[in-house]
């Protein structure tokens, strides 16, 4: 390892290093992109299934309580434990680094301040490749529920049992 000092000339021959965006997978991101814009749920369907495999519908575009409960149920008690155990120590951690509103006063009766509130939506996104993960579905939801967002909606396009029973521990 090499330790360099930050300044302007080395900051200038670091940023022409990265790698510029991939041409070819920015037209495929727009061309899916216009497609959905125009034929909304039909082209969705249709790229889910070409890029994930996954055969979506209008009935199963939605997991409903029942299913996160029964995977839940179906879980182990030393899987359900463990994810408790990291809920926590993930939500202490966020807990420690959630802002704090703050005011000032820079002079006699001039107060200045900072109000902090969460977003009302997010939507966090759980890659389902070989195996969903967990972990990046308690890394996204239980820091936003900590902040106070009210609406968390979790995308996976092959949800393992695993992941619904984190969904249905963390009430989303």
């Amino acid at each position: 390892m090499r330790i360099v000092q930050l300044n302007a000339k080395t900051e200038k021959r670091l940023l022409e290093k990265r790698r510029p965006g991939d041409p070819q997978a920015l037209r495929a991101a727009a061309r899916i992109v216009a497609d959905v814009k125009r034929r909304g749920d039909r082209a969705l369907f249709a790229w889910t299934r070409r890029l994930d495999g996954t055969r979506l519908s209008p009935r199963n575009l939605w997991i409903g309580a029942e299913e996160l409960a029964a995977a839940r149920k179906e879980s182990s008690q030393e899987f359900l434990r463990a994810l408790e155990q990291a809920a926590r120590n993930i939500r202490r951690v966020a807990e420690a680094q959630k802002p704090k509103d703050w005011t000032i006063e820079v002079e006699r009766g001039v107060r200045v301040g900072q109000v902090v509130r969460a977003v009302e939506h997010i939507g966090c996104y759980v890659p389902g490749g070989r195996h969903a993960l967990v972990s990046t579905l308690l890394m996204t939801a239980v820091p936003a529920q900590v902040a106070g967002v009210r609406e968390i909606v979790v995308a996976c396009p092959r949800p393992s049992r695993e992941v619904l029973a984190a969904a249905s521990l963390l009430g989303l």
